[in-house]
């Protein structure tokens, strides 16, 4: 799995343009959208093969989506297994959610609609 590094101080506006370079592949003609970012990580966090992934690379996901926003808040890896448990992250029949496995489309669902309210 690709590692997703985050860290406690905002960044500087080099360290925001060398993110958004190295997500869009060249100087950016404009600010990425919460979604594109969040595509990105989601899709870096899957690597070929992978089906799932767990509560705790979601937790990595989300603050990465905040560190390139420059937003301060992160979140601890136990809110997303409380979120897990339940049922935040996806409404699924069986609960409690005893892996904490999720897809590749649930977990861009809900770091799309989390981020997207607290990023702004």
């Amino acid at each position: 799995m690709s590692e997703i590094t985050t860290t406690h101080t905002p960044l500087t506006e080099d360290e925001q343009a060398s993110v958004l370079e190295q997500i869009l592949g060249g100087e950016p003609t404009q600010a990425p959208t919460v979604e594109e970012v969040a595509l990105d990580l989601v899709t870096a966090a899957f690597p070929q093969g992978t089906e799932t992934i767990g509560a705790y690379a979601i937790h990595k996901i989300v603050n990465g989506v905040f560190e390139v926003f420059g937003v301060e808040r992160k979140i601890p890896p136990q809110m997303m297994y409380n979120y897990s448990r339940n049922g935040i992250i996806a409404k699924r029949a069986e609960k409690p959610n005893k892996d904490h496995q999720y897809t590749q489309d649930e977990v861009l669902t809900f770091v799309t609609k989390y981020t997207s309210k607290h990023a702004k």
